[in-house]
């Protein structure tokens, strides 16, 4: 598909920090059109659409719900490039530990809680490598600098496990080795945040920015 970079458009999920999705998004790429989601119409009229969030995945899909959003943002899944991060990425999948909440249920997967171990803190929290398993677009330009193992921010206690190993695109380990980023299509998702990931970050937004899967 050929898309221009006419507007990206950010779900307000209600959840989480989107101002600062929204300022690395403008650091990225100043010259495209960003605008927050709350309703259907600018996830219709949006080239791009970036799903980001913190918190619980029940609260977060009652939210789209109670916004009419869901059906739309299915459509947009299949239709337009699409970056889901944290939250975003989560709830793609059939189930989450986290108080037996659904997920959207797009891709065949659970969402599981980290296990305790000794040592490992959870929540995850701080910058961690990724182990990307190929080459990818929105990977341009970082891991010519980083061979296959860039650094991400992460803050994080569940982590999701798909059903398909072929959606995993990158792997990290704390305390055991866990999908930090899934691919399918014109479907891109990190369980890191980008935005709080320096020029990492503002480089693999910028390369989303530009991608036409």
């Amino acid at each position: 598909m050929r898309i221009e970079q006419s507007m990206i458009a950010v779900v307000n999920t209600g959840v989480g920090n989107l101002r600062s999705v929204l300022l690395a998004f403008k650091r990225a790429c100043p010259e495209v059109e960003i605008r927050i989601a709350s309703e259907r119409k600018t996830l219709r009229d949006a080239s791009r659409v970036v799903f980001p969030g913190q918190g619980s995945m029940r609260d977060c899909v009652e939210r789209l719900n109670s916004l009419d959003m869901v059906d739309e943002l299915r459509r947009c899944l299949v239709t337009k490039p699409f970056l889901g991060i944290c939250l975003g990425k989560q709830i793609l999948f059939d189930y989450s530990e986290e108080g037996g909440s659904r997920g959207l249920g797009f891709l065949r997967g659970k969402v599981k809680r980290f296990k305790k171990k000794n040592a490992v803190k959870i929540p995850h929290m701080g910058w961690n490598t990724v182990s990307i398993k190929s080459d990818h677009p929105v990977f341009n330009g970082i891991l010519k600098s980083e061979a296959k193992k860039p650094y991400f921010y992460f803050v994080h206690s569940f982590f999701s496990k798909p059903d398909d190993y072929r959606l995993v695109l990158g792997e990290t380990t704390h305390g055991e080795v866990f999908t930090s980023v899934i691919s399918s299509e014109n479907i891109f998702a990190t369980q890191f945040h980008p935005e709080k990931s320096s020029e990492n970050g503002i480089m693999l937004l910028k390369n989303f920015a530009d991608w036409n899967p």
